[in-house]
């Protein structure tokens, strides 16, 4: 989408609106009464939209089950809605999310509103890089922002975006400008409202890490560089060694280390001295050409000689 596209309703007929949140929201919607006042400005970008609404009467609105998140700022006015099974009114000066996949009721009285709205897909593949996480999950219950400061944070950066970005065809015009910028407005969401469960540090790995990990024990006998191992989880050799500082203590060389140690002491247990097993050709065979510091290694990392092992 080379530029974003302009919607604008202003009516005082109850079909016509009707028609209006049909085409811009896909909304169902009933009126309390058929004289009324409704105007709406909604901007359709890629991928965040962004809509000024106003309602001078009381309508019922019906959401099917989507895709799309949207969060909600109320200038004036009252919405109750029903997510996650429970009810709550959002009034003057309040915010809310209306989060993906619900069916949802609503009862907009007089209200005047801005929204932000963009797909789950987008909000998920965003998480998953900051956390580098490909299994991330929306928190359950969010509905408020978290506290006010992230709050005021939320409403300036869409503001902004609508200004800088939507508004603004030589910077729209460029997907990268565009692209960093849609990336810290879905950042302001997940914060401002929580809607995401952060990772805690040390309790899980990473899917790069473990992308690292189970290459490394597929390929522990083969000759191995942090390079490999960078490839294969997909990050920069520095940001492997990040993760694995950060989430296991040890560089992605230890780790092979270890692994390959593990490999041997496999093959000592099932080893047999009769038949010429020693521990230097089985150390060898995982590629500790130094003997002594290959049983200085193991006996830190179980507890007892490689020889002791093999001899049982």
């Amino acid at each position: 989408m080379s530029s974003p596209s302009f919607l604008d309703v202003e009516t005082t007929n109850a079909d016509e609106l009707t028609a209006a949140i049909s085409t811009g929201f896909g909304y169902r919607i009933a009126p309390a009464t058929r004289a009324l006042s409704h105007r709406q400005h909604v901007i359709v970008g890629d991928p965040v939209t962004v809509a000024d609404i106003e309602w001078d009467t009381e309508v019922r609105v019906a959401v099917d089950s989507t895709d799309e998140v949207m969060f909600v700022q109320v200038h004036s006015g009252a919405y109750a809605f029903n997510p996650w099974g429970a009810e709550h009114v959002i009034g003057e000066g309040e915010a809310f999310v209306m989060p993906p996949d619900q069916e949802l009721d609503f009862v907009i009285d007089h209200a005047h509103a801005s929204t932000c709205s963009f797909s789950a897909q987008v909000l998920r593949r965003v998480a998953g890089e900051i956390w580098d996480d490909e299994d991330l999950c929306l928190a359950e219950g969010a509905v408020r922002p978290v506290d006010a400061a992230r709050h005021w944070l939320w409403r300036h950066t869409v503001q902004e975006y609508r200004q800088q970005v939507l508004e603004t065809p030589e910077v729209y015009g460029n997907e990268l400008l565009r692209a960093q910028a849609t990336r810290f407005v879905v950042v302001s969401a997940i914060s401002a409202f929580g809607l995401v469960t952060e990772p805690r540090g040390g309790a899980d790995e990473s899917a790069a890490v473990r992308r690292a990990t189970a290459w490394v024990d597929e390929h522990r006998r083969e000759p191995i560089t942090v390079q490999d191992i960078a490839a294969a989880a997909r990050l920069s050799a520095r940001g492997l060694s990040l993760a694995f500082r950060r989430e296991r203590g040890q560089t992605p060389m230890e780790y092979v280390r270890l692994a390959r140690v593990d490999g041997a002491r496999a093959d000592l247990i099932a080893g047999d001295p009769t038949r010429g097993d020693t521990v230097t050709s089985i150390s060898a065979d995982w590629g500790f050409s130094n003997a002594g510091r290959f049983t200085a290694l193991y006996r830190q990392t179980y507890g007892e000689t490689p020889r002791r092992t093999l001899m049982r």
